[in-house]
This record gives C-alpha cells, structure tokens and sequence, in this order.
C-alpha cells in the first residue's frame, strides 16, 4: 500500500480526533459520527434547520442508520431562502456565491462562507494537488481568479502552501495565447475545464510552434468529465489527467483522483458522502449507481446535512492500492432530470453523446438541441477543428448509430437525427453552466 498526501492528511486528523493508534474503517466512522452530530448542532442554529431538525437530537444518532432517518436537503429548499440556511451573521460571511439554476422558477442558489470555511478548502486543494504534482512545478490555472476568494485565488493559495508556483491565466478566451503562455512559462500541470483544455489539445497539435509541447500531469475539474476528452488530451499533451469532482455546495472540493485513475477519493474529513436510490430515498448497496447526497463538516457558515445533488454516481466495491479505508466514488455519469427519457426505461444522456463526438478528429465541440412534436428530432451542430476540413456529417452519424443504446432508438423511430450546421463561435464557460441537451 502506497499512502499519498492526501490520505496521509486525512488519516492524521481522524487520528488526532478518535485519539486512535491506527487507522482503520471503525476509526473513519467514529470520527464522522462525531462530525455528523457537531453538523446537527451547529446547522440547528439557522432557520431552516431548525425548524427541519426541531424533534431530532445529535445524541440519538449512535450510527449511520438513525443518521439516515433525517430528512434530505433539496436544490429547491435552498433557492427559496439561501438566508435561512445561515448560522453566522452576514459581518462574518468572507464569500458569497452565487448560482443560477437552470429550472422554470429561475430562482439563484447563495452559497456562504466564513474565512474558516474557505481555509478547509484550500487545505484540501493543497493535499489533493499533491496526488498529481510535486513540490516545486509550475501550475496554470485556468479557472477564474480575480475576484476575492474565487476558486483560481484558492487554488493558488493551497499550491502555495504546497510548495508549488500556481499562476491564475484565467478561463481560456484566446486559445492560441493560453498554449503561447504553457509554452513560455514552462508550465507543468494545467487545471481546468474539461472542454476548454479539449481545444487545447485538440488545436497545439495543428501549429508547428506547439505539436510538442508537453505536460507532466492536467487536472480536468467539472462534477461530468468524459473518458473520450481524458482520453485525448493525455495523449495530446503526454501526460497523466486527473479529474476532480465538486460542486460550490461542497464547498467546492469534494474528490480527486490518484495516480491509480480510477475514481475519486472522497473529501471524508470534510464530508460524509451517501449514495441513495433517488425514488425510495434508501441508501443503495455499494457497487449501484443512485444520486450523490452528502453532508459537510466543520461549515460555520451554511452547513448542508444530506443535500441531493442529483448527479448520479456509485461507490467502487474495491479498495485503492493507496488506502484500505477509504472509499472511491466512481465517475459521475449525469445528472438526473437532464437526460432524454423514453416510455419503455430507455435514455440518452450528453454523456453518452460526449464519448461519440468527442473522439471524432474534426470536432472541437457541438450542441444537441431537442426538438419534441409528433417525432423527436436530436439536433446537432458542429464546431470544427479546421473549418477548411468539411465536415463529414454522414461520418458523424454512423458513428452514432455504432451506439447500442442509440441505434436501438433510432430503428424504433424513437428518435431522428439532423445535423443544422457549423458553430463559428468558441463559448467560455465559468464552470457554472454544465453540459446539457437545449430544449429540454
């Protein structure tokens, strides 16, 4: 077994809290029954929660099993009145972020930090970085880092603090400056969103100036990354890429990979992480996919006990080279409410076109649009790598139908495939905005 930073760095705490000699699984949930019932106490004293958790105790909870008796936290429930999840007064709050849903209510989530609670996230940017660059390189971060506490300055912070050199470009609007820039600066890793560092990779390997240029390690970070885009740009670059999984409720990390690439260890010390059957709301057995809830620890500011994220995910049933103790959450494969379902339990999701479309040469990205009448119409346009290379839509489309889930509902006449044309447009996203079918 070969411990990482980060692990090593989780296991000193619960040490350090259950005073235990030795890790091991009953020393992991001992400290996070601990934790559950110090995030009861403290989150009872906002409005929201205590009014949900008014007849529930912290002592009554003696195991996970009373613990899943409370009640989920929803995305609806904290659109509504961000302030009454609030356990500080605002003179205490260091960071406020907002979210725009992508409902009909179009009602923004706010997510409140104290200085505390951003400093247990840059302690774990600062260990989870630790799993894919050593002391001393150089990181790019592509994420924006202007404002006071945005994720790039955290990011950079935890790297400082780690004895590396975090230098904030920003998301990525100039495509040929950002490689001019890796090529420059000698930088070593990049962290990112998944389709901007896509264009990287796809468009370095047409200019002389770049085709060689090389990295020892990326960071993909997004709640959905494709293995396609993984893929093509490790072999682009040349180097490992890791993803992260993490949303702002979590107080944006949530898991990393390590250098294994097979699945995210979970922010444990921070986080108490369920997978539920989204229809019964029971917890599902280890190895199933269902919805990711979790549960923060330590938050001063806006504690959340078991809010539903609606991605859906599962628990990997076998331990990591790294640790006998902790779990891996397996890559997340959508989010529920997004997908395109049918009648008989069939679906297509933007993660299944993602795999086809992203391993295609001359596609740098598309949109899929949704058109529903008396037929449903799946509706791409395509944005080229080389606009001078036509695009082979018929090309595009047998590969789709290679798709067993897909060729099933385009014989069945489920669905009807149209290609609309070409995106002349790059689109720079904050992160906020995930992938998804328009139209729906």
């Amino acid at each position: 077994m070969i411990k990482t930073m980060y692990e090593k760095w989780m296991e000193e705490i619960i040490l350090k809290d259950t005073n235990k000699k030795e890790l091991s699984l009953e020393a992991l949930k001992l400290y996070q029954l601990n934790e559950i019932r110090k995030t009861i106490n403290t989150a009872k004293k906002s409005k929201f929660y205590g009014e949900a958790l008014k007849n529930i105790n912290s002592e009554d909870i003696n195991d996970f099993e009373d613990f899943e008796r409370i009640p989920f936290t929803t995305s609806e429930d904290l659109s509504k009145n961000p302030k009454r999840f609030l356990c500080e007064t605002l003179n205490e709050i260091s960071r406020i972020v907002t979210i725009n849903t992508s409902g009909t209510t179009g009602i923004s989530k706010r997510i409140f930090f104290t200085e505390n609670d951003l400093k247990r996230t840059i302690e774990f940017f600062r260990y989870g970085m630790l799993n894919l660059v050593s002391p001393g390189q150089r990181v790019l971060i592509l994420m924006p880092g202007t404002s006071p506490s945005s994720i790039g300055l955290l990011l950079k912070k935890g790297l400082d603090e780690a004895g590396l050199e975090g230098i904030i470009y920003g998301p990525v609007f100039d495509i040929w400056d950002a490689l001019e820039t890796l090529k420059v600066k000698q930088i070593d890793c990049i962290v990112g969103l998944p389709t901007q560092v896509f264009y990287l990779a796809k468009l370095k390997n047409t200019d002389p100036r770049y085709e060689k240029l090389k990295l020892k390690s990326i960071l993909l970070s997004a709640d959905y990354v494709s293995r396609t885009i993984c893929n093509e740009v490790s072999k682009s670059f040349d180097c490992q890429v890791f993803t992260h999984y993490g949303m702002t409720e979590m107080g944006y990390g949530g898991g990393v990979e390590c250098s294994a690439l097979n699945g995210y260890h979970m922010r444990d010390v921070d986080l108490y992480t369920e997978i539920i059957d989204p229809l019964t709301g029971e917890n599902v057995t280890e190895g199933n996919y269902g919805e990711v809830v979790f549960t923060t620890f330590r938050r001063e500011g806006m504690p959340l006990i078991r809010y539903r994220t609606g991605d859906v995910a599962r628990f990997l049933p076998k331990s990591c080279f790294c640790s006998h103790v902790f779990r891996r959450m397996d890559y997340v494969q959508g989010r529920l409410g997004e997908n395109l379902n049918f009648k008989d339990g069939s679906f297509i999701s933007i993660g299944m076109l993602d795999e086809i479309m992203f391993q295609i040469d001359n596609v740098l990205d598309y949109k899929a649009f949704i058109k529903e009448g008396e037929n449903i119409i799946l509706s791409l346009c395509i944005k080229p790598v080389d606009k001078k290379d036509p695009v082979n839509f018929s090309y595009i489309e047998n590969s789709i139908k290679k798709n067993k889930n897909l060729a099933s509902l385009i014989k069945k006449n489920s669905i009807s495939l149209e290609f609309t044309g070409i995106i002349d447009t790059v689109e720079v996203s904050n992160g906020m905005q995930k992938r998804k079918f328009l139209g729906i």
